[in-house]
């Protein structure tokens, strides 16, 4: 039974429209980021595999690179985010990024390469912060906010099958022949790669001020019982819980780093597989993702948020271990499976912090979690660049299974942080869940 405010207008606009504004926001996004899954690591190979260059290695160099350069992007983002509008940080960063990944295909050299691709990591500071806090913006704190945020991230993560599916048609010559040289179909996708980020910035530009023009002014101000603290220092209190929420994200940055932009490397070198499959395989998961994040988004409110964040990173590991230590077709099952888990608690967790801070601060206080997200994601992907750079273990199947299952351990872990943040805000009677 739909409740009255999901269908009434408010200033001509309903809360199922608001929703679907930010929903094609973030699904343009995150198509434009989709590309990335296995065209990066394909474009290495192609450009490097017979100059003698570990191209492993480098892929996960320039991918740390950009990482880092993003983490520096944030704060500069953030004051204009605040200070001048979601929309046009949004808009910032699609044309910074979309610009620099059009120009990929004309790159021959390691250092052009390096360089361009770490520019994209500018634009993706200006976007990713400034779409969920434009989110957070327009929703109420509690269930309407985990359910935006589970819907837009679901409707996202399905369009995110889009861009590996495309991407590994368009390079496979069986798939889809008659194009030559194999260049021209890099420079097909790096074009679509770049004009959806721009498309992407321009959209964001014209979504905020839609919203600013028919969402009244009553919901981006503090309200008495929700984002303003009790008692105690407002900013005191936002920076305790920025920090350790960044603690959170700090342990599993570096998990991640060390796991994630691997994952499609060692597939391939484990199984060879065309390029068709390899792009199915990242299609195939955001396809049980954006269910089970739209599962979190609605049920997480009611289970517990730090409960259902928890559960999920539990089956991290397991499913890890079940990931390298089986044959293609049980790889493929536990591979879907966890990159399902290891995701699907976005939701939550962005409704959590969200809530747990205040508004005036929320853009900053974003951007201090990210950093701390960012840097030890970068440094756990130059840790596995360069391991694999030495040779550590062998060759990067080997060193994906000892090392996988191994570093997913930390996600788990990474929840204490995050609790203790909501057990102090709850003692101190501030804005905890």
């Amino acid at each position: 039974m739909e409740s009255e405010s999901d269908i009434e207008p408010i200033d001509g606009v309903s809360d199922r429209s608001k929703v679907f504004g930010l929903t094609v926001l973030t699904a343009l996004s995150r198509v434009s980021n989709s590309f990335r899954q296995i065209v990066l690591f394909l474009f290495v190979v192609f450009m490097f595999s017979s100059s003698g260059i570990n191209t492993d290695a480098f892929y996960g160099l320039i991918v740390a690179i950009a990482g880092y350069v993003q983490a520096f992007a944030l704060f500069p983002a953030v004051a204009i985010s605040d200070k001048r509008g979601r929309g046009v940080a949004i808009l910032l960063g699609g044309v910074i990024s979309g610009i620099a990944l059009i120009l990929m295909p004309f790159a021959y050299d390691t250092t052009t390469i390096l360089v361009l691709y770490a520019v994209t990591g500018i634009g993706s500071g200006f976007t990713m912060t400034s779409i969920k806090t434009l989110v957070a913006d327009y929703t109420e704190r509690g269930e309407e906010r985990t359910r935006s945020y589970g819907i837009t991230m679901a409707v996202a993560t399905l369009a995110a099958v889009i861009g590996p599916l495309l991407a590994g048609f368009i390079l496979d010559p069986i798939a889809f022949p008659g194009i030559n040289p194999e260049m021209l179909r890099y420079s097909i996708i790096f074009f679509l790669w770049g004009g959806l980020r721009i498309a992407t910035g321009i959209t964001g530009l014209l979504t905020e001020r839609w919203l600013k023009r028919n969402i009244p002014k009553r919901i981006i101000p503090l309200s008495n019982n929700e984002e303003k603290p009790k008692n105690g220092s407002d900013a005191k209190n936002d920076t305790i819980t920025s920090f350790l929420f960044g603690s959170s994200r700090l342990i599993m940055g570096f998990s991640s780093g060390m796991v994630v932009p691997y994952i499609i490397p060692w597939i391939e070198a484990a199984f060879s597989p065309s390029e068709v499959v390899l792009g199915s395989l990242p299609a195939l998961s955001n396809v049980t993702l954006a269910v089970g994040a739209l599962l979190v988004g609605l049920v997480s409110e009611r289970v517990g948020k730090v409960k259902t964040i928890t559960s999920l990173y539990i089956l991290a590991p397991l499913l890890t271990i079940g990931m390298v230590y089986t044959p293609f077709l049980w790889m493929v099952v536990f591979y879907i499976a966890r990159q399902m888990v290891a995701n699907m608690a976005q939701p939550a967790n962005d409704s959590l912090f969200m809530g747990e801070v205040s508004q005036t601060r929320r853009g900053r206080s974003l951007a201090l979690t990210r950093v701390m997200w960012t840097f030890p994601r970068q440094t756990g992907t130059l840790l596995t660049s360069f391991l694999l750079g030495i040779g550590f273990l062998g060759t990067t199947y080997q060193l994906g299974v000892v090392i996988f299952p191994l570093a997913m351990v930390l996600y788990p872990i990474s929840v204490i942080p995050m609790w203790l943040a909501v057990r102090r805000n709850q003692k101190s009677n501030t804005t905890g869940d």
